[in-house]
């Protein structure tokens, strides 16, 4: 039982389901999030949430799109900046 239990923890460990990286979401909007190989992941206007890293493509519910790519443990963030989408690394 014991080796089991050892053997789950350490195959679930270096599972890549666990890579994520931290989205911040700094305007009035919300957005569906595809990223990395998961889709209609959502973050909401004024919050963060973490999501799969890899390429980003975020659409407002307005219709509007931004996209870019973020690595594991990196932080990312959709801004406004002069009336257009914009995602930073910060």
């Amino acid at each position: 039982m014991r080796f089991f239990a050892l053997a789950a923890l350490t195959t679930f460990a270096a599972s890549p389901a666990f890579a994520r990286c931290s989205i911040r979401n700094d305007t009035g909007e919300s957005f569906t999030i595809q990223s990395g190989n998961v889709s209609n992941q959502r973050v909401g206007a004024h919050t963060t949430t973490s999501i799969e890293h890899g390429t980003i493509v975020a659409k407002a519910d307005s219709g509007k799109s931004v996209g870019g790519a973020c690595a594991n443990g990196q932080s990312v963030e959709i801004k406004l900046s002069g009336g257009v989408l914009v995602l930073t690394v910060k």
